[in-house]
């Protein structure tokens, strides 16, 4: 049983924060119902030490209040019914129940006004043995300004337990958490999605809850694999999302049920399915595409795939937390192949008009503009014979106009675990060859001599600038982000005359 504070109580009686949502308030006290399976409740988690992943002094800045809230209730798994084919039609029945308590992590603006009623709800990424919110990261800039709410879901066992889990990090704090395993974590977000929206006294948005029009379902990498999964087997059932986000998935889709005897593996590649009542937009970083490419599929009416072109899996804005940290990872530099800067795309740009052009669509406008796939031969990604940049897909003026290579693959695969994710940056120098493939390219490409590129500076920044121009006409890029590409681009420095 979680124990409510005297501060949780006097919030609950002011309306301020939210508390469960079968708690009532009495008489000063706070007492709860027993909760049916199905039906979480919501409180207020102890203030004790620090909030992990909290983005707390940043979201100060901008006008945002972060609330941590613990999710408590019963929640199902599924078992997979008949076969499951590449289409993505997928059928369960409900398994299994088993207790749970996880954690809600709510950042929404301080004033209700600003609030643009979306909610984007962010299934924490768990590779890392923590929870982790890299989408965040990467939209934060979006989601800050345009008046988003967020709410981050630690829908898996590992968030808790694992290395560097909740438990580990603070377990005074966290000690009531408890999660039955994987095979639960999709009928657990489910439960986190309809707690957001339950009256807003009650709800982790609190006064903002009268306000919500729509529930955006997000996951990146691993948990873009709880996504496809999600989105083909269990959405039919539970309908709590109103859009789906994927980002960074591979070819294939998360297992339904991690236990034994149930185990169910999704096939490979697995496809979204076609008869979609709610709209699901695909974002690839170029790092993905080699994994990703056997389950391309065309675009329909509820169905967009973007794959944005000299980005990685992970690049730079990501690894600092969208910028507002020291870059702290290195890479095997052991390895000559390998001892460059990771990538540094920039993919936050098209990610932010995906989000823009998904807050839309949503609302019932039109879909996100299709764009061409990456070019490929065979397995391999096209590349240009120049520039050693990727050859189509969403284009930012970081690729269209370029200064260096930015490859969203490192390559050769490995350098030390999680490197292999985070592509890579090749500087020009004007006497070598930056871009060399690695091992497999026997014929290194030569580096493009800047001064042919652009004569001079002016030239160079006058071709950025249309560039940019020609993203925000293509929808790729927003107006709000021009200034700030413009200034980046000013601030290259490459020995050309101005």
């Amino acid at each position: 049983m979680i124990r409510q504070t005297t501060l949780l109580v006097a919030r609950v009686l002011a309306g301020v924060t939210a508390t469960g949502t079968l708690l009532v308030a009495t008489n000063g006290h706070v007492t709860r119902a027993a909760a049916a399976p199905g039906v979480a409740v919501v409180t207020a988690a102890p203030n004790i030490g620090e909030v992990a992943t909290s983005r707390e002094a940043q979201l100060r800045a901008a006008g945002y209040v972060e609330g941590e809230f613990f999710l408590e209730g019963t929640a199902q798994s599924y078992a997979r019914r008949g076969d499951w084919n590449v289409d993505g039609v997928w059928e369960t029945v409900p398994g299994e129940t088993a207790p749970f308590a996880i954690r809600l992590l709510a950042r929404y603006p301080r004033d209700p006004t600003r609030f643009n009623g979306v909610v984007f709800v962010e299934w924490f990424n768990v590779s890392g043995q923590s929870e982790g919110d890299p989408n965040f990261s990467l939209l934060h800039a979006e989601l800050l300004r345009d008046g988003y709410a967020y709410v981050g879901v630690g829908a898996q066992a590992a968030g808790i337990n694992g290395r560097g889990g909740l438990k580990n990090v603070n377990s005074d704090r966290y000690a009531a958490l408890h999660h039955p395993g994987d095979s639960y974590s999709y009928d657990i977000y489910s439960q986190a999605g309809r707690a957001i929206r339950t009256p807003p006294e009650l709800a982790p948005l609190g006064a903002l809850t009268s306000r919500i029009r729509h529930l955006i379902a997000d996951g990146e990498s691993q948990s873009a694999g709880r996504m496809v999964t999600y989105v083909n087997a269990v959405h039919p059932l539970a309908r709590v999302y109103d859009g789906f986000f994927i980002h960074s998935r591979s070819g294939g889709a998360a297992l339904l049920a991690q236990d034994a005897e149930t185990r169910a593996a999704a096939p490979t590649p697995a496809r979204i399915r076609r008869d979609l009542d709610v709209p699901v937009f695909t974002i690839q970083a170029e790092g993905d595409v080699p994994r990703f490419m056997s389950a391309r599929q065309p675009d329909s009416d509820m169905l967009r795939t973007w794959e944005l072109a000299g980005t990685a899996h992970a690049d730079r804005y990501l690894l600092t937390g969208g910028g507002v940290r020291p870059l702290t990872i290195t890479c095997d530099e052991s390895v000559p192949e390998l001892n460059v800067p990771v990538n540094d795309g920039p993919m936050t740009y098209p990610m932010r008009a995906a989000l823009r052009h998904m807050k839309r669509w949503v609302d019932g406008g039109a879909p996100p503009p299709s764009a061409p796939a990456l070019a490929t031969v065979g397995a391999a990604l096209s590349r240009d014979a120049a520039t050693g940049i990727a050859i189509a897909g969403v284009r930012t003026p970081q690729v269209d106009v370029p200064v260096r290579t930015l490859n969203g693959v490192r390559e050769p695969a490995g350098g030390g675990g999680f490197c292999r994710l985070f592509g890579r940056t090749d500087e020009w120098n004007g006497d070598t060859d930056p871009w060399d493939g690695g091992p497999a390219d026997p014929s290194p490409t030569p580096e493009p001599v800047l001064s042919r590129l652009y004569p001079t500076r002016a030239v160079y920044l006058a071709r950025f600038d249309e560039a940019v121009e020609r993203g925000i006409r293509s929808g790729f890029i927003l107006r709000e982000d021009a200034a700030a590409m413009k200034a980046e681009a000013s601030r290259v420095t490459f020995g050309l005359n101005e």
